[in-house]
């Protein structure tokens, strides 16, 4: 999860990323808007990622794979807003995230 992050997303805005589901479906969604969230700062990262699609689509809100170039493959939660807009929102712990990054240069 380390590579996405806010920095990285926010320079892939207008870019797509590949979302599916389970059985293999497959969509592509657009990062439209990348937003700090009220918690972000010092002890928190707190994000959230606006992606849009060019037609109506019946995305249920679940866990979906998100793939690019940029930061790989993640699971994330995924809510739609509207038929076009669908959000992912992240909050960690800077702490935990110091952590993981160190014991993965180990």
């Amino acid at each position: 999860m380390d590579a996405y992050n806010y920095q990285q997303l926010s320079q892939l805005i207008g870019e797509a990323v590949q979302v599916s589901d389970q059985q293999g479906n497959q969509v592509s969604l657009n990062i439209t808007e990348v937003n700090k969230g009220q918690l972000d700062g010092e002890q928190w990262e707190a994000f959230s990622v606006i992606y849009t699609s060019d037609e109506a689509m019946n995305i249920s809100q679940g866990t979906y794979r998100f793939s690019h170039q940029a930061f790989g493959q993640i699971d994330l939660f995924l809510s739609p807003n509207s038929a076009v807009e669908f959000e992912t929102i992240v909050t960690r712990s800077r702490a935990q995230e110091a952590q993981a990054s160190s014991q993965g240069q180990s």
